[in-house]
């Protein structure tokens, strides 16, 4: 058995990954909980920890993998060539499982590689590109970043994935 991943159409995570189970796929979708703010509302809601992803478990040998490209929700298994699937690791997946809070569920804290000191390189917003020191991970999963702009030492909070290692 080797963990393959399919790219699903935008927003159709949760249908192929049905779609893949009803046809006997064995399916991992990681997700994580995600702060939504909409019209003065603030839901949280499970989110794909990678949109547009989800990891397949197929015997390359004795199961007709073709079929998953035709799967509703599918676009497209990602190849490495044109015979063969592209696959990773059988511990990437075993290690996110591990992390699991819940039924596919995966902290964003886990995650996190950064410890306070660290720094990191700002890749959104109106400070985009601009370097800053990690300084902590509040409880709402945002980071909170020491940014020395104008001369001074500021303080700014902006969500995880607008950070990563410089």
């Amino acid at each position: 058995m080797t963990w393959c991943v399919a790219h699903t159409q935008p927003l159709k995570e949760i249908q192929a990954q049905q779609n893949l189970i009803d046809q006997g796929f064995e399916v991992y979708l990681p997700r994580f909980k995600k702060i939504r703010r909409h019209a003065r509302r603030i839901d949280e809601i499970l989110a794909p920890l990678f949109p547009r992803y989800l990891f397949i478990n197929i015997d390359l040998n004795s199961t007709p993998w073709r079929t998953i490209n035709s799967t509703r929700g599918i676009s497209y298994l990602l190849m490495m060539d044109d015979q063969h699937p592209a696959h990773i690791q059988d511990e990437i997946i075993f290690d996110l499982k591990a992390q699991e809070v819940g039924d596919g569920i995966v902290p964003i804290k886990s995650l996190i590689t950064f410890v306070k000191g660290d720094t990191v390189r700002i890749i959104d917003g109106a400070f985009k590109d601009h370097a800053a020191t990690f300084d902590a991970l509040d409880d709402k999963g945002r980071a909170k970043l020491l940014l020395t702009f104008l001369g001074r030492e500021t303080t700014i909070i902006l969500p995880h994935y607008s950070v990563e290692e410089a």
